[in-house]
């Protein structure tokens, strides 16, 4: 066999196998090794840490204290002051967790616990801050919306718990408002005190701290506490459906909006998403502090400890002009502009959340107070991820939550307000993968980066070696040539010559001899 013919062979036959192999067969390889990596049966590693993050988030919150309070209250706007962070480590785990294997689901209560972490940039727990009491705002707002005609009782409330006060701010530490607890003095004897009281006893958020005394925090009910239960699909069926929620508490979908569109559980609880996820399908996840789902969607291409990621942000929309964000809104005639959203269908108080700062939200809310100044890089939500394995690397998950504030004649200390928006606090769950959580993934990605090297030179080789075995073939062909025959010239005289002409005849050149034989 000859040389061009071995190398168009040798080159055929590594085409055919770089193809099948390099472009076919590795990649169903490394698809089917994820799928079964990323599904929640029992013995996964993967599992092990979606029941029980093996490391604790960063949780930072910021607290913005008055800096004007007497001001506030003859009608000036608010200037604040943003104080923090106090920062915590939040470990995240899931308890009483029950297996369907006929439904392929994994049903659990989730569990987040908060303990004070000290860093250079962190602020001490005893730091006094300057705030509007939460219970006395809250309490006045929902009276509001709920029964009008009760604000007067109210008011002789608030003077009874809390001895007449001449403020609605309070100075606090910072340790007493976000986790210890401010006190709430219920032993008192009149009528509109007793009433107030026995609803406040009867909130599941408040701290029983004596048979007389409450305890109030924004995130203390939070802590520790097991959440209401959700049933997920563990993705050992489909792995598209890994982690994504059927029911929470025991039902498909909330009954908290009144609409089959905000009232969908889509997507999964925020620490597990499906593999192999297209760019445009975005990030969905479960906010139950929100009552609502949140999409984050794509932005750009990024890495992360050398690892190709996506980047995506997330916002509350805007649901005074988006048709299926409308749904949202308290009532169609009271919705909130862009970048807030009002909780109190959620939380049964009227409580806002946005993005820290006001960032994306009506430039009218940032107006309102003095102070802010939003950021994208500070106040934005971002999530890094890899979408291969379905895994955030980095993710900044931040809220603000305020109160709206307004005058009101029938309570004394709200006749002067301006009507603004009053930020309380907002907070920050990140999450930073080290070298031992992204080190698989950088293996990953360099196994598929050296056969990705591999393929398309072995690829190029053999298409190569075809154009060298197709062109030494062309050259090697036999070519076939036609001699030009001369004459011979002849002496006629000679006797003993052939091919002598007579008569004008041509005959053979015989010899005489051999030509008398015949």
């Amino acid at each position: 066999m000859k040389f061009p013919v071995k190398l168009a062979l040798g080159s055929l036959c590594a085409l055919l196998f770089i193809v099948l192999v390099g472009f076919v067969m590795f990649p169903k390889i490394i698809k089917g090794k994820i799928k079964t990596m990323v599904n929640l049966k029992p013995g996964n590693e993967i599992r092990d840490m979606f029941l029980k993050v093996p490391f604790p988030l960063s949780f930072n919150v910021y607290i913005f204290t008055v800096l004007n309070p007497d001001e506030i209250h003859a009608g000036a706007i608010p200037r604040l002051k943003e104080v923090g962070p106090f920062c915590y480590n939040e470990w995240k785990t899931k308890i009483n967790v029950e297996d369907n294997e006929q439904d392929d689901t994994i049903s659990y209560e989730p569990v987040d616990t908060f303990v004070k972490t000290n860093g250079h940039d962190c602020k001490d727990g005893d730091t006094e801050i300057t705030v509007p009491h939460p219970m006395i705002l809250g309490l006045v707002n929902t009276v509001f919306r709920q029964k009008p005609g009760a604000l007067t009782l109210a008011n002789k409330a608030i003077k009874s718990i809390w001895s007449s006060p001449s403020s609605i701010f309070i100075t606090v530490k910072a340790r007493e408002l976000l986790f210890d607890g401010i006190v709430i003095h219920c032993g008192v004897t009149d009528f509109a005190g007793k009433a107030i009281c026995a609803n406040l006893k009867a909130e599941p958020s408040l701290i029983h701290l004596n048979d007389n005394d409450l305890g109030f925090s924004l995130l203390g009910p939070k802590n520790g506490t097991a959440g209401k239960r959700i049933i997920a699909f563990r993705g050992t069926k489909d792995y598209h459906l890994v982690g994504k929620i059927v029911t929470y508490d025991g039902k498909p979908k909330q009954e908290v909006w009144n609409s089959s569109t905000c009232d969908a559980i889509m997507g999964t609880d925020g620490t597990i998403f499906p593999p192999m996820l297209k760019k445009q399908d975005g990030l969905m996840s479960f906010a139950p502090d929100l009552c609502r789902s949140l999409r984050a969607t794509f932005q750009k291409h990024d890495r992360y400890d050398d690892i190709p990621v996506g980047v995506y942000s997330a916002s509350l929309g805007d649901q005074s002009k988006n048709l299926e964000e409308k749904c949202f809104c308290t009532t169609p005639d009271t919705c909130l502009k862009k970048g807030l959203m009002d909780l109190y269908k959620c939380v049964k108080i009227p409580l806002y959340a946005s993005l820290p700062h006001f960032y994306d939200s009506h430039e009218s809310y940032l107006k309102g107070v003095k102070g802010l100044q939003p950021d994208e890089k500070k106040h934005g939500i971002k999530i890094m991820f890899e979408a291969t394995s379905g895994s955030p690397v980095w993710a900044r998950k931040r809220l603000m939550f305020s109160m709206p504030m307004e005058p009101n004649p029938k309570v004394d200390l709200f006749h002067n307000f301006t009507p603004t928006v009053f930020p309380i606090f907002w907070v920050e769950e990140g999450v930073d993968l080290n070298n031992t959580y992204t080190k698989p993934l950088k293996d990953l990605f360099l196994i598929k980066k050296i056969v990705a090297v591999m393929k398309y030179l072995v690829l190029l080789g053999s298409l190569g070696g075809l154009a060298v075995s197709g062109y030494l073939f062309y050259k090697t062909q036999e070519k076939f040539s036609v001699s030009t025959v001369k004459p011979v010239a002849s002496d006629y005289s000679n006797n003993d010559s052939i091919g002598s002409v007579s008569n004008g005849n041509n005959y053979n050149g015989i010899e005489n001899e051999t030509y008398e034989k015949y």
